[in-house]
């Protein structure tokens, strides 16, 4: 086999073996990493996202609006130049969060973390010791696809992540948070809960501290220009669970959002 024909087969196996969610063929890929900045690969996405990103959007949730035109990519056997077209979305962040550790015992109130981070707590008797609030604030008005997730890093000063038993947690959101003379306790976040909206069962921190660095995309919540949410930790388990993590640009939880 000549390696011209070897090569062409081994593109086309390739091409074959990728995930649905990335529609885009290898030759549109190969065309289109040249227009993309060093750092960053063109995806083309079932949910509606394309361009040029440093990470994956395929398994961000589907785009609202359909309006956004995908780049035209040069043909593999056509030297005609792209045909110009709006821009793909693009993708910001919110990195450390006012938060609050809310204590359940009763009556009492709670302070802004000096140091934001989340530190929820089981006793071994299954009764939780504390939850936590956290505070995006200054969210864009019109910004879509609101999402809360996490990343882990490694080696870097003041970034901890840390996983006592179970690492299981859920997150719903808020529709507001106490202001003024409100008071931030475990009755006044009453006020704000939707007891009717589910919690989040995907944030299993687990294995998370052994891990090299990495980031993980979490639950959709409702977009506004404030977005709050509450997190709790698991009641599972015989012994006290514990799971402590900072909140900083490079560790712990972040919310993405498009425009």
């Amino acid at each position: 086999m000549s390696t011209k024909l070897f090569t062409l087969t081994s593109l086309l196996a390739l091409t074959s073996a990728l995930p649905s969610g990335l529609r885009s063929t290898l030759f549109e890929r190969r065309a289109a990493t040249t227009e993309c900045d060093a750092g960053t690969w063109f995806y083309k996405c079932s949910n509606g996202y394309v361009g040029c990103f440093n990470y994956d959007p395929c398994s961000l949730p589907k785009l609202e609006s359909t309006a956004t035109t995908s780049p035209t990519v040069p043909s593999p056997t056509s030297s005609s130049s792209s045909t110009p077209t709006s821009e793909p979305p693009k993708i910001y962040e919110i990195t450390k969060p006012r938060s609050y550790n809310i204590y359940h015992s009763e009556g009492q109130t709670n302070e802004e973390d000096k140091v934001p981070h989340v530190d929820l707590v089981k006793a071994e008797n299954g009764t939780i010791v504390t939850s936590n609030a956290m505070i995006f604030d200054n969210v864009p008005a019109g910004a879509k696809n609101c999402r809360l997730n996490w990343r882990h890093s490694v080696g870097i000063e003041g970034d901890e992540f840390t996983v006592e038993e179970l690492g299981q947690a859920f997150a719903r959101p808020l529709t507001g948070f106490p202001t003024p003379p409100e008071k931030v306790s475990f009755n006044g976040l009453k006020k704000y809960q939707d007891t009717a909206a589910p919690w989040s069962q995907g944030l299993d921190f687990q294995n998370w501290p052994g891990l090299p660095a990495r980031e993980h995309y979490g639950p959709s919540v409702p977009c506004g220009t404030q977005v709050a949410v509450e997190v709790k930790g698991s009641e599972e388990g015989v012994k006290a669970n514990r799971v402590y993590i900072t909140n900083t640009k490079t560790n712990g939880f972040y919310l993405s959002y498009s425009l």
